[in-house]
């Protein structure tokens, strides 16, 4: 097996902009557009920094490698008010490049005539560039000798040209490529053609860090959010082998790779995946900044007398080869995946990208020197509301592991100082999705100071229009094994080791409300279990379809509506030994007819029991109506060779039917019984030590077991607590570890053989139809807060606390305002209406889970 890929070298560059963000930011050009004289706008000029002030800024210099993270934790807040004395241009990765060089760059980068300078500008700046250590008298002869000033004027007004600003004056425009597709526009053509340029930066950066031949290079991968092509197909691409061809990458080929925030965890993961299979040697991940998110925040940084603190574009990239020996390596082993089925909660989506993956190879949260999510700055996030989001997921990490038990909740303040850092990066959507640590984890790793890391993409799909699922995915760069295969073997389990069940949770409807169900969760995830959360409206929908997809082995729910002929098996601790009893049934309809439903459900209880690894389960039938009807059946069919082991009750007068003392006492392994007493004896079996409050012990109402039904569904009670929710986890993963089908499909083949159709066929010819009953197990009652009527939430409220996020859902909801919680691009999130944004914001300051 090949060996794992290696990161080899990282490149991070930035780019100060400032009439970028008076000209091209969104939050600018939308409030030029519906409020052309409003005070922000005029005050605008007075809050952009000087390019000294960007480059003496503390968190730039960290971005490019000068300073470490940590240097940020000493320097009070605003960090804006600091200057760092001995600030540079250039860092250990990359450099911040003056505005007036850069449009010489995006000059460098246009292959179709479109960038125009002035004269003495033009000039100027190839004088400039000329200076420059990575750009060669190769990429300065591009820029074409400018036109007048007048001139530009001229085709900016006439043929509707991007202008281009600097320092207050007109120095250049872009040209439409044309007349009427919107996609081929001047301005859309100026930010592809500005994301292209600081790619490239990024990529000469990277060159000169590694020191690898251009000609090595055999594959590159965009993940930015821009896109780029023409009416017909308006995110044709290619970035990749655009910013490529201008960085003198003449072996490599290339594509793009899209997922919002998340795509540059999916391009490095995919990297690392063509470069172990063999299909590459050494392949070049790297994103450049975007024009449309300068400023973004300018508005509440400006209300707060702060500088524009948006006005740098930022770009990274990360070179990925064969194994050395020496670098470390990205471990494919431990992957964290949100997949369609995962949900949106903040805890799901923490749960599948981090604990997931370290469960599966068997180690411990604890276990990652040092975890890198939305790395974005604090000093820009705060005044704008979104708090600091860095911090925020390292307390939901730091959550997960004191419901594990792996440590104190005291000890989350720590857990954030060890195994994190404070945010850095530009916000740019995907520039600071994880990446900005993959350089300092380099290093960190290489000098021993950690032992593995773990990057976190995370991004919001429904910003697109097209789906309200969330993405994410993680992986662990870890300390390189040296003679080890390389392949996740050494230390962890590898690729090809057993599976784990996974196990699903779609419990939206527990009375005791979502942190109970994540405490259940998390206690089974402590004993070693993989579980996945299942959440939405459709939850039962995306249930099925994950176990129809093997997404999921098994899944527990609150509720399900199974056919008849099948019906559940739920399985309890009984008082008097403390022993193990099967209860058959406690939901569902096993037949139409009392008696024969006996029989089924004793059939059921046998194969739940053998599932469980009980392997000669006794059976007794409890003292109810019909049961010695069921008794004589069940006789009968033993006697046609049917290998059935009756219990004896602990009565003086014994027999297999059961009293009130062989339930306590659980005098049988099953206990026959039809679903409405399964369902009351589950009921006080697992509530009894709570005067029933709630069920705190035993597993739950158990799988729904039938012939030809194949689907492994197990029911939990509303009132489950988080003990229950566990127990029932390790049912279900027992039942899929000792192959319930397979066990299911014998019992039914015996009991055929044994005579059970004509068996079953006599006791209905026997039964009176006024006898016949459909006990089914009921609906609990609704949840006490009625969720409102669905509806499209795009709108994001941030700032709300990663504990409190479902509480302040569930707080809209009482005041009728539909709301779903969320990870969005900065952390946990509340989505509504957009209609209703206001309002829900008002709601949630009055119930102080925002501040306004």
């Amino acid at each position: 097996m090949s060996k794992s890929a290696v990161i080899k070298g990282t490149s991070y560059v930035l780019v100060h902009t400032p009439e970028f963000v008076i000209h091209n930011g969104t939050t600018q050009t939308t409030e030029r557009l519906v409020n052309p004289d409003s005070t922000y706008l005029a005050a605008l000029p007075n809050h952009i920094r000087s390019y000294e002030d960007a480059v003496a800024y503390p968190p730039n210099q960290v971005f490019l490698g000068s300073k470490k993270p940590e240097i940020l934790s000493g320097i009070e807040m605003p960090w804006c008010n600091t200057k760092l004395e001995d600030a540079k241009r250039f860092g250990t990765y990359g450099e911040l490049m003056p505005e007036d060089e850069f449009y010489g760059l995006v000059a460098i980068c246009d292959v179709f005539d479109l960038v125009i300078l002035e004269t003495d500008f033009a000039a100027m700046v190839k004088e400039k560039l000329a200076g420059h250590p990575l750009i060669g008298e190769d990429l300065i002869s591009r820029i074409r000798d400018g036109i007048s000033r007048d001139n530009i004027e001229t085709y900016v007004k006439e043929e509707h040209g991007e202008p281009l600003f600097h320092k207050g004056a007109m120095v250049g425009y872009v040209k439409r490529a044309h007349d009427i597709d919107e996609t081929l526009s001047a301005h859309v053509l100026f930010e592809n053609l500005v994301y292209k340029a600081s790619s490239v930066l990024a990529l000469l950066h990277l060159i000169k860090n590694t020191d690898i031949n251009k000609g090595d290079i055999d594959y590159v991968i965009d993940c930015s959010e821009e896109a780029c092509g023409d009416m017909n197909q308006r995110g044709g691409g290619n970035f990749a082998k655009a910013a490529a061809e201008i960085a003198g990458f003449v072996n490599a080929t290339g594509s793009d790779t899209r997922s919002f925030c998340a795509g540059p965890a999916h391009a490095i993961v995919e990297a690392a995946a063509l470069v172990k299979a063999g299909a590459y040697k050494n392949v070049v991940v790297f994103a450049g900044g975007t024009t449309a998110k300068l400023g973004m925040n300018g508005k509440d940084h400006v209300k707060k007398e702060l500088p524009i603190l948006e006005d740098v574009l930022g770009g990274f990239a990360v070179l990925i080869g064969q194994n050395d020996g020496i670098n470390p390596e990205i471990d494919l082993s431990l992957i964290g995946r949100h997949t369609v089925g995962t949900g949106s909660s903040p805890q799901a989506v923490i749960s599948a990208l981090v604990t997931e993956p370290l469960d599966r190879s068997g180690l411990s949260i604890t276990d990652i020197g040092k975890y890198a999510a939305e790395m974005q700055n604090p000093d820009v996030t705060k005044p704008a509301g979104a708090g600091d989001v860095p911090e925020s997921n390292y307390k939901m990490i730091a959550a997960l592991a004191v419901k594990q038990g792996v440590i104190e909740r005291t000890a989350i303040p720590d857990f954030v100082a060890k195994h994190g850092m404070p945010g850095f990066a530009p916000t740019q959507g995907h520039i600071p999705s994880g990446v900005p640590y993959l350089g300092f984890a380099r290093e960190d790793i290489l000098e021993g100071r950690i032992d593995k890391a773990m990057i976190i993409g995370k991004g919001s799909l429904f910003l697109g229009r097209m789906t309200n699922l969330f993405d994410g995915v993680s992986f662990v760069v870890r300390k390189n094994r040296g003679d080890a295969t390389g392949d996740g073997t050494s230390e962890a389990v590898s690729d090809t080791s057993v599976k784990k069940p996974v196990i699903g949770i779609a419990a939206e409807d527990s009375e005791l409300g979502s942190d109970v169900v994540a405490e259940g969760i998390a206690l089974a995830e402590k004993r070693g279990f993989i579980v996945k959360r299942i959440e939405g409206v459709d939850c039962h929908k995306k249930m099925d379809e994950l176990l129809a997809g093997k997404g999921i082995d098994a899944c527990l729910t609150m509720h399900y509506s199974f056919p008849i002929g099948v019906s559940t098996v739920g399985r309890v601790v009984t008082p008097g030994r403390g022993k193990e009893m099967f209860i058959a049934t406690t939901t569902g309809t096993s037949s139409a007819d009392r008696v024969e439903g006996l029989v089924k459900n004793a059939i059921f209880g046998i194969i739940a029991a053998k599932a469980s690894g009980v392997k000669e389960p006794t059976v007794g039938i409890a003292n109810i109506d019909g049961a010695r009807q069921a008794e004589a059946a069940l006789l009968r069919l033993r006697d046609g060779g049917y290998d059935i082991r009756f219990a004896n009750s602990a009565r003086r007068d014994g027999g297999v039917v059961m009293r009130g003392n062989d339930l306590l006492a659980a005098s049988a392994d099953v206990m026959v019984t039809d679903p409405l007493t399964g369902n009351l004896l589950m009921k006080l079996f697992s509530a009894f030590t709570t005067g029933g409050n709630y069920e705190s012990t035993g597993f739950g109402y158990g799988p729904g077991i039938g012939e030809n039904f194949d689907k492994l569904i197990l029911i939990l009670s509303r009132a489950s607590g988080a003990p229950v929710i566990a127990n029932g986890v390790e049912y279900a993963a027992q039942l899929v570890e000792n192959d319930w089908k397979t066990i299911a499909k014998d019992e039914f083949a015996k009991a055929k053989e044994a005579g059970l159709a004509s068996i079953l066929g006599e006791i209905k010819e026997r039964s009176k139809s006024s006898d016949k009953n459909t006990d089914t197990s009921t609906a609990e009652t609704e949840a006490e807060v009625a969720m409102p009527p669905k509806e499209v939430v795009t709108a994001e409220i941030h700032g709300i606390e990663v504990m409190d996020i479902e509480d302040a859902a569930v707080s809209l909801w009482k005041k009728g305002v539909y709301a779903e919680t969320g990870m969005g691009c900065t952390g946990p999130v509340v989505l509504v209406h957009p209609d209703k944004e206001e309002h829900a914001r008002n709601l949630l300051a009055e119930g102080g889970y925002i501040h306004q």
